[in-house]
């Protein structure tokens, strides 16, 4: 029997597999600190609570732990103010998929004294909206509203089933103050699990095998396949049973970076494809930038491939598989090697030398590049002098924007060791490094930003909560004292104009640098700052130092001003 519908709610979400609820309280959390503390003292299961100084640092770290996990999150903020203060962590998490729930206070309904949790304070009429859940709803599946305690047990039941089902993503969940302090269940309402993941339809598979096997210059595209590793062989063997190249926009690692099928972001390879096979992409390709010819047929297998939630997604896909791709593509590598006639084998192994080739000479140019003088090349540089230093168990947060190439050319990591978001609201690496950290204590964890990612993250926040809750991690800054993803607009599309003249962006100038080696240390942490990629061994070990220690580091990588 609990003690009210609060402790129920504690009692949900270490049932649902809850493992951290990253918390910033306000006056309409106290039944759910009190149910937290009552559970502690008696040693009842519940998840640990997290403190966050910043609601976008609590769902990014959701988002990191989320990653490496693939288990269930919670997240609590406080009624209108709290969930603004997600911001942009909403849109990311719902590009990511990310079965969070996030549960929010609401202003008490009561005013009477002798209604547990009425109002009492002049703030629960100042953060009283007309449509709270308005807020979320463009960016989450799906929103509700404890109305009575009784109520809530099927109604938290029902978010984790919803957040959970394929297409994942975020979900929103009220709770007034009263209805927390109401009597809950007498039981642990009954688990709703979502469906099983879908498979393939059987005529569609045979199709997209026979029109692969049929191609003679395939291309596969990849973002997140890699978010189920155990995919990854089977991606391998479909790139190797074809001989053709696999494009891995890494937002997880999807394919291994040194297969010599691995074509990297070398995006203008599509523009001789005659079939192109997208698995688990938002932006399979930018057609200013390099598209497939006209005539190519395009096909997809994708837990959501219509993406609806993208108003203008109009992409030309000639036949898509609803499937996730753990479950799909195993089913067709079968197909193809049931397709594997002797002619076609030994087609496709005669591709597979060539493409090989053609991609070798395409990494000694990254190679080549990374050594040479030009400024453009010092992240690449630093990167490949990075790789070669992280220990074997690192994990690796990349939110680098304009260095990004550098990132997907030069790191090797293994799949469930290297995570982007690839979606637009930037400051999540810091905070997600601290729920990778959480999830994973014994990995060095390194978050690799620009600097103005950096201070999109709130690292006030971010540091200061990750070393509170024994998580701490390295952010790698590539700081070249400039938001330059939004410089380059400017240069791009007016040419010679005005800005180029002026010459000195005052809008996306980010000099003098702030020192940030200094605001680790004002948590306790430290940090190097370094100018070149000789200077790099010795400050990674003492960053390294640093995060054994229990505290967080910086390493502040000076490039040339952009």
């Amino acid at each position: 029997m609990f003690t009210d519908a609060a402790a129920e709610l504690v009692g949900t979400l270490a049932d649902e597999g809850v493992q951290h609820l990253f918390i910033n309280p306000g006056t309409d959390t106290a039944p759910v600190q009190e149910a937290l503390a009552a559970a502690r003292i008696g040693n009842t299961p519940s998840p640990r609570a997290v403190l966050c100084t910043h609601e976008f640092v609590a769902l990014s770290s959701a988002m990191g732990h989320y990653f490496v996990t693939g288990t269930p999150q919670a997240v609590m903020v406080h009624v209108d103010a709290g969930t603004l203060n997600l911001g942009g962590a909403w849109h990311n998490a719902q590009r990511n998929r990310v079965p969070a729930v996030v549960f929010a206070g609401r202003s008490p309904y009561a005013t009477a004294a002798d209604i547990p949790g009425h109002r009492d304070a002049p703030i629960h009429w100042q953060q009283e909206q007309l449509d709270q859940q308005a807020l979320a709803r463009a960016f989450g599946k799906w929103a509700m509203e404890v109305p009575r305690g009784r109520d809530l047990g099927p109604i938290v039941r029902r978010a984790f089933q919803v957040a959970q089902a394929d297409p994942r993503g975020p979900a929103y969940v009220m709770l007034p103050r009263e209805a927390l302090m109401e009597p809950g269940g007498t039981d642990l309402a009954r688990r709703l699990p979502p469906p099983r993941r879908a498979a393939p339809d059987p005529d569609g598979l045979a199709e997209m095998a026979s029109c692969l096997a049929d191609a003679a210059h395939p291309v596969i595209i990849t973002s997140r396949t890699g978010s189920r590793p155990g995919a990854v062989a089977s991606l391998v063997e479909i790139a190797e049973l074809l001989g053709c190249p696999v494009l891995d926009q890494r937002d997880r690692v999807s394919f291994p970076a040194r297969h010599p099928l691995y074509a990297g972001d070398a995006a203008e390879i599509l523009t001789g494809a005659d079939a192109v096979l997208i698995l688990d992409s938002e932006v399979p390709w930018i057609p200013a930038h390099a598209s497939p010819p006209a005539a190519a047929t395009v096909l997809q297998i994708d837990t959501d491939p219509v993406k609806a939630t993208m108003p203008l997604w109009t992409y030309p896909v000639d036949l898509a598989l609803t499937a996730d791709t753990a479950v799909a593509l195993p089913l067709l590598a079968d197909e193809l090697r049931r397709l594997g006639s002797p002619d076609r084998i030994a087609g496709w192994g005669e591709r597979r030398e060539q493409v090989a080739a053609q991609l070798a000479q395409t990494r000694q140019q990254w190679d080549a590049f990374a050594s040479s003088a030009e400024p453009a090349a010092a992240p690449h540089a630093m990167m490949q002098a990075l790789n070669k230093l992280l220990p074997p168990r690192a994990i690796v947060l990349e939110e680098a924007v304009t260095s990004r190439s550098a990132l997907i050319r030069q790191i090797d990591r293994e799949p469930g060791s290297f995570f982007d978001t690839g979606s637009p609201a930037l400051g999540w690496a810091i905070g997600g490094a601290m729920g990778v950290k959480l999830a994973r204590p014994d990995a060095p964890v390194f978050a690799v930003c620009g600097d103005g990612s950096f201070n999109f993250g709130v690292p006030t926040a971010a540091i200061w909560s990750a070393q509170r809750a024994g998580a701490p991690f390295i952010a790698v800054i590539l700081n070249n004292r400039s938001y330059r993803a939004s410089r380059l607009p400017v240069q791009r599309l007016y040419p010679g104009g005005h800005g180029q003249a002026e010459g000195s962006f005052p809008e996306t100038d980010l000099s003098p640098a702030p020192d940030y080696v200094a605001l680790a240390g004002a948590y306790g942490g430290g940090g190097r700052v370094i100018h070149d990629s000789a200077e790099l061994a010795d400050a990674v070990d003492y960053c390294l130092a640093l995060e054994a220690d229990q505290r967080c580091a910086v390493l502040d990588i000076r490039l040339p001003a952009a």
